[in-house]
């Protein structure tokens, strides 16, 4: 089951080619591949993971692509396992944006998917903080549920009581609100402008 839904997301060349990768034998390639396979996804289910089938077929399309760059590893496990820690750093980034967005937006996480563009505009204003303010906030936005209260209890502890950090958490949420909402402007101002301008070289 697991070979077909990897073969779906991948060629039969590029798959046939990580199970080379993995062993000569085509038995034993077979059996590393399930290794590798159990490994990565107890690892994603370990990091509390939504989809760590998804995860796992994200991590493999990365390997087969480096597969040629990277002969000669001491160890296809520890090194698939390498790239897995950076798959599910890019999945909390972009979990964390997207929860951060619905916030922003007051949207509730079934009502709408947060655009390309909100995010696009969020990322950047939120890269324009100090650092400081950045980790505040992403810390008292970026997340759902259990994983939220525990973030916020954290920061009660070590900023000085729960009305504090609200309160600078909703200094900072103004700020980015208006520069988000310039971004989205400015991006909606530039699309307007390019199809007058083509409209007129055609």
């Amino acid at each position: 089951m697991a070979t077909r839904k990897i073969q779906r997301s991948l060629t039969a060349e590029a798959f046939g080619k990580f199970l080379r990768w993995l062993s000569d034998d085509d038995e034993q390639a077979v059996r590393e591949y399930q290794a590798v396979r159990r490994k990565l996804v107890r690892y994603f289910i370990h990091k509390g993971c939504a989809d760590p089938d998804e995860l796992f077929d994200k991590t493999v399309d990365i390997v087969v692509g480096k597969i040629d760059l990277c002969e000669g590893v001491l160890s296809q496990v520890a090194y698939c396992h390498g790239v897995a820690r950076n798959v599910w750093r890019q999945s909390m980034r972009e979990n964390r944006t997207v929860a951060m967005t619905r916030d922003f937006a007051s949207k509730e996480p079934d009502e709408s998917d947060a655009t390309e563009e909100e995010l696009r505009c969020l990322e950047h204003c939120v890269s324009q903080l100090p650092p400081e303010q950045r980790e505040l906030v992403t810390r008292y936005h970026g997340s759902h549920g259990r994983e939220r209260i525990e973030a916020r209890r954290a920061l009660a502890q070590e900023k000085r009581g729960a009305i504090a950090v609200r309160v600078r958490a909703c200094r900072i949420r103004k700020d980015l609100r208006v520069c988000v909402t310039d971004c989205l402007a400015r991006s909606a101002k530039a699309r307007f402008l390019g199809v007058h301008r083509h409209d007129r070289e055609s």
